[in-house]
């Protein structure tokens, strides 16, 4: 993971979590694919994660939980990345802090793209 981590990031709580989602993800990529971090995309935005996985593309948005009205943009948000890679599905991780958090998960479609939504 020494590839991945950055000492200007040490203080962004969000990249920190990344980290430990790439450090999840890694051997299950096993050297079959590559990860992206902050990759840029049209009008200068950026996907938190893209993993590729043989010829598989997997777009994925980290977030932590600030509540249903930001995680409703950021359901959108990954939709929108979705259309601009003309993919049709995505992935959103929330990191979720509360002292009693249920850990579950997902599927919606938005504008007929299929995203996974997993609380961690």
């Amino acid at each position: 993971m020494k590839e991945q981590y950055s000492q200007k990031e040490s203080t962004f709580v969000e990249r920190n979590w990344r980290l430990l989602f790439l450090a999840f993800i890694k051997p299950v990529i096993n050297g079959h694919g590559f990860d992206f971090k902050e990759t840029q995309v049209s009008e200068e935005k950026r996907i938190d994660v893209v993993i590729t996985f043989y010829n598989r593309k997997f777009i994925s948005e980290l977030k932590i939980w600030y509540g249903p009205e930001k995680h409703e943009r950021g359901i959108r948000q990954l939709a929108d990345y979705l259309a601009r890679q003309n993919t049709d599905k995505g992935y959103l991780v929330i990191f979720d802090f509360k002292k009693k958090m249920d850990y579950k998960q997902e599927k919606i479609t938005i504008d007929g793209r299929d995203i996974f939504i997993v609380w961690v």
